[in-house]
């Protein structure tokens, strides 16, 4: 081991993450003998993840405005009163597409997930996991239960099993309905992290995510044509290509791009362009959404290469901490608007033009979340991680009978 490999892996030297919820110590990256780290100068690491948190916050706004501008005719019919020719002529075959910006959350959290759970105990991925979802989550079902139980709203009256059973964020399995539709990308999610502790709790490693990486694509491609529901429902096959190629792009970030990472992304690729086009049982509902094949392939090709970009370094000028602050946002964004957003659409699309009342609301949505991720999601977060911290794991072992 040479002199700069020895201060690679023995400097205790970190730098603070922002990856939405609280700040998070994340290790700067360190690589075995063999393999060359990329290293870019002063601020590398938060550079590319500042870069990440300004896409995650796109992707984010597209999936709002494609709720509000770009659902299926039926749906806006229930949310504006009227066709969607009347209300956005022009702009609903644009912003349907934003469906996909829950394919680019994905590809970022790979990517993200496989950082901050290097160097990790299982009790601290477990902690850092459980305290990213749980509290913002819980705070979005109470707002939507307010809202959907009070107000007159395109949501229906839901019997409060439903919201008993979204709680859990085990409403999938369950076989419930989510209270906000929206909700449906938390159980990959959760799936994703359940796996990956399996990774963390040997020791997360170039080798160990290689090898998850491919033992998830394969387990994605088989599960659903050897018709095994259960495999199924853990390995999330239309979802799976998305995390897989984040994983993979982060080992490019930490170490360097090698044949074998891009083998694994192009595979990713394919497997997601796969589920994506498929006449049924994948990506799309071709029934409600209809759009060119081309305009698919297109914007799923520029999710892959945008994260690509940052992976190789090529948006470490990027230094705003907007971009950050933007990123804390995100969740609360997501978890917050349609359910709010499309109640206010709904009471007042037939008395303010459209364009304006979406403008006004997605502003206010955005200045919402922030707040509640401020005043409410952080202190909750910070409170319950304190807690789980000094908690023990597991009942106290009795001592043994003489």
């Amino acid at each position: 081991m040479t002199q700069t490999d020895r201060r690679a892996s023995a400097g205790a030297a970190t730098r603070p993450r922002n990856e939405g919820a609280v700040t998070e110590e994340v290790l700067v990256p360190q690589a075995p003998p063999e393999a060359r780290v990329i290293v870019a100068g002063k601020g590398t690491g938060r550079d590319r993840l500042a870069a990440l948190d300004g896409l995650r916050f796109l992707a984010a706004l597209s999936v709002v405005l494609f709720h509000f501008v770009g659902q299926t005719p039926e749906a806006m019919r229930g949310i504006w009163g009227r066709p969607y020719q009347s209300v956005f002529p022009e702009l609903h075959g644009y912003f349907a597409f934003g469906r996909l910006g829950v394919d680019l959350f994905f590809l970022i959290s790979g990517f993200v997930i496989c950082m901050s759970a290097w160097g990790r105990t299982p009790r601290d991925f477990f902690i850092s996991r459980v305290t990213r979802l749980y509290p913002m989550y819980w705070i979005a079902i109470a707002v939507s239960a307010c809202v959907v139980y009070v107000a007159d709203t395109p949501f229906g009256n839901p019997h409060p099993r439903i919201l008993l059973a979204n709680f859990t964020m085990l409403q999938t399995p369950l076989g419930v309905p989510s209270l906000d539709p929206v909700y449906w990308t938390l159980w990959p999610e959760l799936c994703f992290y359940l796996t990956f502790a399996v990774v963390v709790w040997k020791g997360v490693s170039y080798q160990r995510v290689v090898i998850f990486c491919g033992v998830w694509t394969l387990a994605a491609v088989l599960a659903p044509s050897a018709h095994l529901p259960l495999l199924t429902l853990v390995v999330n096959p239309a979802s799976a290509p998305y995390f897989i190629a984040g994983m993979a792009f982060h080992l490019m970030y930490r170490y360097r791009p090698t044949p074998l990472l891009w083998g694994i992304v192009v595979m990713s690729w394919l497997l997601a362009l796969h589920f994506l086009l498929a006449p049924t049982g994948g990506r799309n509902n071709w029934e409600t959404w209809s759009p060119g094949r081309g305009w698919l392939v297109l914007v799923a090709t520029v999710f892959f290469l945008a994260v690509g970009a940052i992976a190789l370094g090529w948006t470490r000028r990027l230094r705003w901490r907007g971009l950050t602050v933007m990123g804390t946002m995100t969740f609360p964004l997501y978890l917050l608007h349609d359910t709010l957003g499309l109640t206010v659409a709904h009471h007042f699309g037939d008395r303010v033009d459209p364009l304006l009342l979406v403008g006004v609301t997605v502003a206010a949505l955005v200045v919402l979340s922030y707040l509640v991720h401020r005043f409410v999601e952080r202190p909750m977060v910070l409170t319950m991680r304190r807690s789980l911290k000094s908690a023990a794991f597991g009942p106290p072992t009795p001592a043994r009978r003489r």
